[in-house]
């Protein structure tokens, strides 16, 4: 038998033991409820499939300006992720998503005025700044990093296995 205040010692230590799963369990909870959020905003809203293509291997629609990166390779981490998004890139065709983007210098730490010429477009539809994050964790949790598509994913992103989804094992073959 412990001793009273072992006994308290070690119930307290289960206790907070308890407290920080939950917490963590929570946290995964919402960040799998962000990155849902965000991959419904990035295959609808922001239109990033047209461009990057559904799995952001680069391949999107043809009739897309071409020459969208393929994000399952890239190096930048989850804010330059939502940097991207928020200010688009210049020079590129890469559109910016914040209203307000080259408005103030808020974007690379420049304005309309300094950037010129090489201002990105603005995005068919602005995106707020919850919706940036919630794409950027989207991207960074579920594209970047994984350089191979598979057809997991792919029935994971349509819900079903699609033509699409078949076309993957396929090609691997």
């Amino acid at each position: 038998m412990l001793h009273p205040q072992r006994a308290s010692a070690v119930s307290a230590a289960i206790s907070a033991a308890a407290a920080l799963l939950a917490v963590m369990l929570s946290g995964s909870a919402a960040l799998a409820q962000d990155v849902s959020v965000g991959k419904q905003i990035y295959s609808s809203k922001a239109g990033c499939p047209f461009c990057h293509g559904w799995a952001g291997d680069g391949h999107g629609d043809p009739r897309s300006e071409g020459g969208a990166p393929t994000l399952r390779t890239s190096q930048l981490t989850r804010d330059q992720v939502a940097e991207v998004i928020q200010c688009g890139r210049p020079g590129t065709g890469m559109p910016y998503h914040d209203r307000f983007a080259y408005t103030d210098k808020r974007c690379y730490g420049m304005n309309s005025e300094d950037v010129g010429s090489l201002k990105p477009r603005r995005g068919d539809q602005t995106l707020q700044k919850d919706e940036i994050q919630a794409v950027a964790d989207y991207v960074s949790a579920k594209i970047i990093g994984h350089p191979a598509v598979t057809k997991e994913e792919c029935i994971e992103y349509f819900g079903s296995e699609i033509g699409e989804c078949k076309l993957i094992e396929q090609r691997k073959g």
